[in-house]
């Protein structure tokens, strides 16, 4: 395998010509990581992404002329030259048990190397990875569940089994269920109740029935909010509505008056407002996951005894003002989104150990970070800074800190006045290449004397 890796390296260094290279996943992850640190510039310019998106879809559409019944899942990542050409592809084939794996594998690999050797980036100049995640057709997943001596699987075994005071947890996933089972109330001691991945539309759940009921969990059905209902309880405490069809937080999650989890990642949440967040006193972590939320409403603040928040992947420009108003907060988690600045006064967040806020558009930081004493983990990374935030330089707590694929052209030297780190990543910018070593050897240095593992 390394002998091949040298082979495939040399060819992409030799010509921007040369005949473009398609792997499969037979490429080991190391190898692979290694290949694309060559391209870490990731130049997300919207049109040669748009461009290498229809490259590959034609690509797919030599295999799949129509949609195929069986689907499968496909892990695609291109890595293109400074001169706008693909130099390499790497690509995987999941959830594809129903082909001929090898045969599919090849079909794909002719596909990828006659519409990727017609690529031409539309904004050339700098070299850029791009990793695409795509369905292809209905991917059935194979199920997978575990079985306890106090658990059961299947909706058999809910009409048959005799000692019901027993189970505690139902595990009725993947079972394409059309509703619920009125059966699951033979099990007054049922603790934890699994249905994701169904195909219901409906909840109605009597809570008297289940009264020790704690996790229900619901993601990847098709649940609206007008067909959520819960009877009032207070032992509820983890609501699972991934991937459902709310575009609001369901009424009915009021009547768990004790609900400290709440996930809602992968709805559309388009009528999201500050009501929506009322009665939600003892609420610790909420999950908005890829919910296409444009404007977060003030009315979060809300939130008192929230801990974690979750707004990766959606479409804010800001956040509102009112967001330092959770004290309680823990683990701010806002990136993949279309940020160009942090709160002014986000040291009101004093209990925070864990920002996320990479893949925004930040080129600066509010003054008053430097104030916040418990932040451990601070991620910035594939955000738009040229110049180094000088606010760094006052974190003495800090554990992690993330900067890679900024604009840094120059080794950033404050960074050498960073009194206590652990980890420090620098992968992708543009001093960062292949001389850095020799280039910036006694600085790089002078880090690891610090016990420091820099990763460039």
């Amino acid at each position: 395998m390394k002998n091949l890796f040298v082979c495939f390296l040399a060819l992409i260094i030799s010509s921007a010509t040369a005949q473009k290279i398609v792997l499969t996943s037979e490429i080991t992850e190391a190898d692979r990581i290694a290949l694309t640190n060559k391209y870490a510039n990731d130049n997300f310019n919207k049109k040669n992404v748009e461009s290498l998106h229809a490259r590959m879809d034609s690509a797919i559409k030599l295999v799949f002329p129509v949609t195929p019944k069986n689907g499968i899942a496909l892990f695609f990542e291109a890595m293109v030259g400074t001169e706008g050409k693909v130099d390499l592809v790497i690509f995987d084939l999941m959830y594809a048990q129903k082909y001929n794996r090898d045969s599919l594998a090849g079909k794909f690999k002719a596909a990828f190397a006659s519409q990727m050797s017609k690529y031409k980036a539309p904004v050339p100049g700098a070299a850029f990875v791009r990793t695409f995640s795509i369905g292809i057709g209905p991917i059935k997943v194979p199920r997978q569940v575990r079985q306890t001596d106090s658990s059961l699987i299947d909706v058999a075994s809910l009409v048959t089994y005799t000692d019901t005071l027993r189970i505690k947890k139902l595990f009725l996933n993947d079972l394409e269920l059309k509703e619920i089972p009125q059966t699951i109330y033979r099990y007054p001691n049922l603790e934890e109740l699994y249905l994701g991945s169904n195909e219901i539309t409906e909840v109605n759940l009597n809570m008297s029935s289940l009264p020790k009921l704690r996790q229900l969990h619901l993601q990847g059905n098709q649940i609206t909010g007008e067909n959520f209902k819960i009877s009032p309880n207070k032992t509820l405490n983890l609501l699972n509505l991934k991937e459902n069809k709310l575009s609001d937080i369901p009424a009915a999650a009021r009547n768990c008056k004790r609900l400290d989890i709440l996930w809602l990642g992968g709805n559309q949440l388009s009528k999201l407002t500050s009501s929506s967040f009322k009665r939600f006193k003892n609420l610790k972590d909420l999950n908005f996951y890829k919910s296409g939320i444009a404007v977060l409403p003030k009315g979060i603040k809300k939130m008192h005894h929230l801990e974690v928040l979750d707004l990766y992947y959606n479409e804010l420009e800001q956040l509102p003002k009112t967001i330092t108003r959770l004290r309680r907060l823990t683990h701010l988690a806002v990136s993949n989104n279309q940020l160009t600045s942090l709160p002014k006064k986000i040291d009101k967040l004093k209990k925070i150990h864990t920002l996320y806020a990479h893949h925004n558009h930040l080129s600066k930081l509010p003054e008053r970070i430097t104030k916040m004493k418990n932040l451990k983990i601070l991620d910035l990374g594939y955000n738009w800074f040229t110049n180094f935030p000088q606010e760094l330089t006052s974190f003495n707590t800090l554990e992690e800190l993330d900067l890679s694929s900024n604009n840094f052209t120059e080794f950033p030297s404050q960074l050498l006045s960073i009194k206590r780190l652990d980890k420090l990543y620098l992968r992708g910018n543009p001093f960062a290449g292949e001389n850095a070593e020799a280039k910036y050897g006694q600085q790089l240095g002078q880090l690891k004397s610090k016990n420091i593992e820099v990763f460039y």
